[in-house]
Order: structure tokens, then C-alpha cells, then sequence
């Protein structure tokens, strides 16, 4: 094998393993997906995920984990939640 052909194969070696994927870093499967959400609220999310992550320190906490947990709360506490958002559909609703 030529030194060329030896130093190509070296090189997309490295892409073979990483083409199966990393490994996982934690047992949950992760999507990737796109939310369009309040630009207020994502600013708030990130101050508070910031706050958190330093409250913690020197844990680490990943911003994925954050919401996660965030969203799991959410759905573990549905009649708080549709509480809220009857509120606030009935004062979104126009008055007749």
C-alpha cells in the first residue's frame, strides 16, 4: 500500500466508528426536534437553566436535562397545568 493510500485509510477510519453513532451518555433516546416558542419564554428559560446550573455547581447539569425534567414535572402535574391554560384561554377569549 502506497503512503497515500495508507494515510486515506487512516483517515476515514475514523469516520466508520463514528458513522454507528456515539455512544449514548445517558439510557434515553434523544430526538432532535424544533419548537417555535415565545422569545420571552426561551430567554427566561435560559437566565433560569443558568441560575440552576450554578446553584448546583459543581454538578453538572445540561440544558437538555433541565427541560427535560421541567417538561416530565409538567406532565406529572397535568391538573395544575390544564388549570393554567383554561385561565388562559378564557382570558384570550373574546367577550360577548
Amino acid at each position: 500500500m502506497s503512503e497515500k493510500t495508507d494515510r486515506i485509510a487512516k483517515l476515514s477510519q475514523r469516520f466508520k466508528t463514528h458513522g454507528a453513532g456515539r455512544p449514548k451518555q445517558t439510557p434515553k433516546q434523544r430526538e432532535r426536534h424544533s419548537l417555535y416558542l415565545d422569545a420571552g419564554l426561551t430567554e427566561r428559560i435560559d437566565h433560569t437553566y443558568k441560575d440552576v446550573a450554578h446553584q448546583l455547581y459543581p454538578k453538572a447539569l445540561s440544558k437538555s436535562a433541565f427541560l427535560e425534567t421541567l417538561l416530565e414535572y409538567g406532565l406529572e402535574n397535568l391538573d395544575a397545568i390544564t388549570s393554567r391554560l383554561t385561565e388562559l384561554t378564557e382570558a384570550e377569549a373574546p367577550s360577548s
